[in-house]
């Protein structure tokens, strides 16, 4: 048996078992510490290749095949070992979260956001190294957003700068469920985020003869072409994404355009891309190379040909920013090449497997993208249906039945990675895609990327009107209610029994009835887990500094607040409360109640009411509000929470605990905090209350309107955030609450929770929980169960790249 797929196997294995502890042993630490990183690393491969030089490429015993299969164990657990550590040691810690540096950076890369802005990423290296001794060490890569970017037009990838920056450690919300953006951060070695706080002095410019740095310039120069060509035209961001891999324009829904009519892989920089012009490429050049007699006798013309393909592959590859796709299909090309050289004495998965085997090396976080599980199934499914032969020149009768073929294999190889990646399965796709595969791919890319290359605006503007035709049948497509089906997230056992049906309908037919296949894969639709009559669920999803709520009863749900949305990117309601949903099998709220009008509860809620109308939306916000007038335009009924009977859902009451405000009522109480809708949701043993944002006034006048008992909850929704202006004595004392839960920000501009009000619910015996320490948190409440079952993220979820997580407490 070859060694290679002996060793690759046990490569990705152990990767996926390194990838799943939740902290990271220490021999790492202490290897890292002791050896350093490259040159132990650089050792262990060197062994590594010399012992598979001098024994071969097939290994006939057991034993042998042990030894490699222990090896390739061990040789990922030490690179993604000694990896690990250099990330750990140089992120920033939380002591030093928001501190103020002046030192040198060098500009890595910049990729273009809206409005002109730029993100880029900075390299810490500080002439004066005992900086880099407390906060930053050196090489410590950070992320920043630059308003004014053209201001530093005139600064180049590799060039060095000093200013002052504010740093802040990688802590950000985290959900039960979805992306999780501290595994992309520590993936792509980003120790943290930093603003400038200076005007950057631009250092001497240094001779650089590193190649990297000269394609990221050329990168650059290539984005700024189409930006600039492309100022005014509506696909400027696609184009954009198709030549340089930077998908930072491209809008919020396009993306869900793109996602729903399954054609997102096309977007971003393709292997299919990548191959077909690398495939050009070289018969374009075994063609010329076979003028020359000369050269045909020292190299045959197809190996030559294969070889400069490969070349432009890499090229492409690095021009379109070596994303996962870039990388597989340049390995795999790579692979192919191998193969030639050797006469063909390769098979397909021979190929696959050393594909596979350079991504995993150059990269051991790669494992976890997206890209990497759809990229490699697809070629994983396409090589086992095709039992490794591939047809390249085929009859004009068998070339559309084969492509029909590929594309039913993949469509139904991919149905489970996509619901359990996106929650979601795009029934329009294989039309979609025979589309738009042949457009893009013969019209499209090809005057995109000779414009890019060539900087001529007229093949950007053509390549741009050429997307443009096709959005029109995109956006058909997207608007077509069948389109995607939603796809909920199901237990392990039940994706099992799916990835088996996926298996029975692309396997030969006879081996295994159809039926059979279509009936497991049907598993997708049962039903999601639901709270038993009489039991509710409640979930505080971790949105920072805001409030969003779920509360779940049998047949209904209720969403308490939206949370922020700081502009159509960072959007609560996109990020957070529509996946979470989705996640759940929702497709809208039977209740959207808001409790007020502050940004931090209210800013993802038009996205909301747009994306998912619910039946009934209720707030203590005027009638004559915009969002109210939304909501009536989308048919759900509105009503003034204050105002609310109280109701019952499948045998869960809902109380709401309305406000009496007068005219003449002190006009602090008529502030929007002091409005906001407080609920209280209660079952035979639990209770508890939703406060919004209310204040002292507030609180003492519930409880004089309503009295102690109406507000006593065994938990509480810590009014406020907790904030010192709220949580007094007296209204603690009525709730007596058990539990206190705070929906705050780590770390946030307003102190919040305040140390005072803290010391507070302690004093009281109230144990407390925070979505800044906690992350995103599911409480059930069971009716014949007087302890509420509690899952938070930060404990379900936990991983080595959540190092900063533990030590948030009490900030």
């Amino acid at each position: 048996m070859p060694s290679l797929p002996l060793f690759t196997a046990a490569y990705l294995l152990s990767l996926l078992l390194f990838h799943s502890q939740a902290t990271l042993p220490w021999i790492w630490g202490m290897a890292f510490d002791t050896f350093g990183g490259k040159s132990l690393i650089l050792f262990a491969w060197s062994a590594v290749i010399l012992l598979l030089g001098i024994r071969g490429g097939v290994s006939e015993h057991a034993a042998e095949k042990l030894s490699w299969f222990v090896i390739g164990f061990t040789m990922a657990q030490l690179c993604a070992g000694i990896q690990t550590a250099a990330h750990q040691q140089a992120q920033v810690p939380l002591a030093c979260n928001k501190q103020t540096i002046q030192s040198e950076f060098q500009l890595l890369e910049k990729a273009f956001r809206d409005n002109n802005a730029q993100t880029w990423l900075i390299e810490h290296m500080p002439r004066d190294h005992a900086v880099a001794t407390k906060c930053l060490v050196t090489g410590a890569r950070l992320q920043t957003f630059v308003e004014t970017a053209s201001t530093y037009r005139a600064l180049q990838p590799g060039e060095y700068f000093r200013a002052t920056v504010r740093i802040k450690s990688p802590k950000a919300p985290l959900q039960l469920v979805g992306f999780d953006v501290h595994r992309h951060w520590f993936a792509n070695r980003i120790a943290g985020t930093a603003q400038f706080k200076s005007k950057l002095e631009q250092q001497p410019a240094q001779t650089t003869l590193n190649p990297l740095v000269w394609m990221e310039r050329a990168r650059l120069q290539i984005a700024g072409t189409i930006v600039t060509a492309l100022q005014s035209h509506p696909e400027q961001a696609l184009v954009l994404a198709m030549v340089v891999g930077d998908q930072g324009l491209i809008s919020p829904e396009d993306r869900e355009m793109f996602s729903a009519t399954g054609i997102a892989h096309l977007v971003a920089i393709s292997g299919l891309h990548i191959t077909l012009f690398a495939m050009l490429a070289g018969k374009l050049f075994g063609a010329l190379w076979r003028r020359s007699t000369r050269l045909c006798l020292r190299v045959p013309a197809p190996l030559a040909g294969s070889a400069f393909g490969l070349l432009f592959a890499v090229l492409y590859g690095l021009v379109a920013g070596w994303g996962v796709p870039a990388q597989r299909t340049v390995f795999m090309l790579f692979a192919l090449f191998v193969g030639q050289v050797r006469g063909g004495m390769q098979s397909s998965w021979d190929t696959f497997f050393l594909a596979l085997f350079l991504t995993l090396a150059f990269d051991s976080w790669a494992v976890l993208d997206a890209g990497f599980i759809l990229s490699f199934g697809a070629v994983v499914v396409l090589i086992f249906i095709t039992q490794g032969h591939y047809h390249f020149i085929k009859p004009k009768h068998e070339f559309i039945a084969n492509a029909v073929k590929a594309q039913y294999t993949v469509t139904i190889g991919l149905i489970l990675p996509c619901a359990m990646l996106f929650n979601q399965q795009s029934l329009i796709s294989p039309l979609a895609n025979a589309l738009s595969i042949p457009w893009m791919s013969f019209v499209s890319t090809p005057l995109a990327l000779i414009g890019g290359l060539t900087q001529q605006p007229v093949l950007l503007w053509l390549a741009g009107d050429s997307l443009s035709l096709q959005r029109d049948w995109l956006v058909y497509f997207n608007e077509l209610s069948w389109a995607t089906l939603p796809i909920h997230n199901q237990p392990w056992w039940v994706n099992g029994l799916v990835g088996l049906g996926c298996l029975i309908l692309i396997l030969p037919r006879g081996l295994i009835p159809r039926w059979a296949g279509v009936t497991l894969i049907a598993l997708l639709v049962l039903p999601p887990p639901r709270p038993e009559h009489h039991d509710f669920w409640m979930t505080l999803m971790d949105v920072g500094q805001g409030t969003a709520i779920g509360i779940q009863t049998q047949n209904h749900l209720l969403i308490y607040d939206a949370g922020p949305a700081f502009n159509a990117r960072a959007d609560s309601a996109r990020r957070v409360v529509l996946p979470w949903m989705a996640a759940h099998g929702y497709r809208r709220a039977d209740m959207f109640m808001l409790s007020h009008d502050d940004a931090d509860h209210s800013g993802g809620a038009p996205l909301l009411l747009q994306k998912a109308p619910p039946v009934q939306f209720a707030s203590s916000i005027d009638k004559q509000h915009s969002l109210n007038q939304l909501a009536q335009t989308l048919k759900s009924d509105i009503a003034q929470c204050h105002k609310l009977k109280p109701w019952t859902w499948d045998g869960v009451t809902f109380t709401p605990i309305g406000l009496d405000t007068p005219a003449h009522s002190n006009r602090k109480l008529l502030a929007k905090n002091n409005q906001s809708c407080v609920l209280k949701v209660s079952n035979t043993n639990h209770s508890v209350l939703l406060t919004g944002d209310i204040e002292a006034i507030s609180e003492m006048a519930l409880l004089t309107q309503h009295g102690a008992n109406a507000l006593r909850s065994r938990v509480l929704i810590v009014p406020h955030h907790g904030s010192k202006t709220s949580s007094t004595m007296p209204f603690l004392q009525a709730v007596r609450p058990e539990y206190a839960l705070i929906q705050a920000g780590w770390d946030n501009q307003f102190g919040h929770p305040h140390r005072a009000v803290i010391e507070r619910y302690e004093a009281m015996g109230v144990q407390w929980f925070s979505t800044a320490q906690n992350g995103a948190m599911k409480w059930r409440f069971n009716h014949l169960n007087f302890q509420p079952d509690v899952d938070d993220a930060h404990a379900l979820r936990r991983r080595y790249w959540h190092m900063h997580e533990s030590g948030a407490k009490g900030r």
